[in-house]
């Protein structure tokens, strides 16, 4: 267990692309699989590795992330020895110096008054179930200064753009970063979690900023490659990384899929997140469900196949809902024909309108409208 580790949620890097859609929120607290935050799978990882004290670092929307969040009741770390705090990393989304190394040394004093010997630093936009106790292990067995996380996947060339690539020598030491611009099929992927002792994390913080205000840590590793014996730990099971919207959508289609879900929902590991007493779901004598996730609260009379339904939405009868994601409070009604979209949360289409998108690029309806 990791009592003796402090977990890091970092902010989300420059390879993360969604650029108008849902921007009105953090990635974080995007809603995912009509249940979850983004948030909800890095933090219950940390939570079920034995770590009790966290820093959240934010973006500059996070509303959403403080509201979902909260004082981390949830995710099982308010105890009376746990900590979390939630830390805000900055004030202009725009500007070039918004990074996570600006974000660690605004708050460094929080990190260098810890008394945790290790800390784990991961961001919320991959998603995966991982004991981190068992990356620890190989850490301390391999005598490496840092242990980072990592997936050798076999769609490179489509997926994980902009991600850092690792290259391995015959001692399976990382020897290089490089970035991924889907060259390759078949490539080992860094999940950005890293593994090291608190003193060498200040310690690149400080050398991050003697090189360059423009910083990131994953920039400060890929420079000090050689200086440090930098290990990798692979996860075998299912891992996404939500930063297009072309993987929000394809992943979450993906994990309606029983089995496919099962590689990321674990027995005896659970995925935490605030629960609403909503009631459950009722299904109207003209309702038609295939093949979809459909969260509590929600009313369906109409069509509904391949899609995953946040909850109380409400989908009126001749309604067809295909290959979508429908967010949380959404009210569908008069007829819409609604294929291959994602619709923001509290819209109401109240028109017989046709949305539809392609599996490539989906249709994009903003939250609280009227349509």
């Amino acid at each position: 267990m990791l009592r003796n580790t402090l977990g890091i949620v970092n902010i989300e890097g420059t390879n993360v692309q969604f650029g108008d859609i849902m921007d009105h929120r953090g990635v974080q607290a995007f809603g995912f699989l009509g249940r979850y935050r983004m948030i909800d799978f890095v933090l219950s990882n940390m939570s079920n590795s034995g770590i009790t004290e966290f820093q959240v670092y934010m973006p500059p929307k996070m509303r959403s992330t403080i509201q979902h969040v909260g004082t981390g009741k949830h995710y099982n770390i308010n105890s009376k020895r746990g900590k979390l705090r939630l830390l805000n990393s900055a004030t202009n989304p725009n500007s070039i110096y918004q990074h996570d190394i600006k974000a660690f040394s605004d708050h460094l004093h929080y990190i260098e008054s810890s008394n945790k010997k290790y800390v784990l630093i991961a961001p919320s936009y991959f998603i995966y179930s991982q004991d981190f106790s068992k990356l620890r292990d190989q850490h301390i067995e391999t005598g490496a200064d840092i242990t980072v996380l990592y997936k050798n996947v076999t769609d490179a060339k489509e997926s994980f753009i902009g991600c850092q690539t690792l290259r391995f020598d015959e001692n399976k030491r990382i020897v290089e970063f490089n970035e991924n611009h889907g060259k390759y099929k078949n490539r080992p992927v860094s999940l950005e979690a890293y593994f090291m002792e608190r003193k060498l994390f200040i310690e690149l913080i400080h050398r991050a900023n003697k090189i360059s205000s423009l910083y990131w840590l994953k920039d400060i590793l890929h420079d000090s490659v050689d200086q440090y014996k930098i290990m990798g730990y692979a996860h075998r099971d299912f891992v996404a990384c939500i930063n297009t919207v072309d993987a929000y959508f394809k992943t979450q289609l993906e994990l309606i899929d029983r089995d496919t879900r099962r590689l990321l929902f674990k027995n005896n590991w659970p995925i935490y997140t605030q629960t609403s007493d909503s009631s459950p779901t009722l299904y109207g004598s003209l309702a038609e469900v295939k093949k979809s996730l459909i969260s509590n609260g929600a009313y369906i009379n109409g069509q509904v196949e391949n899609s995953v339904i946040d909850r109380d939405v409400f989908i009126e009868e001749g309604v067809v809902v295909k290959n979508s994601i429908i967010l949380s409070g959404v009210t569908i009604t008069s007829g819409a024909n609604i294929e291959n979209a994602i619709i923001d949360k509290a819209t109401k289409i109240i028109h017989p309108v046709d949305i539809k998108g392609s599996e490539t690029s989906p249709a994009y309806i903003s939250s609280y409208q009227n349509i």
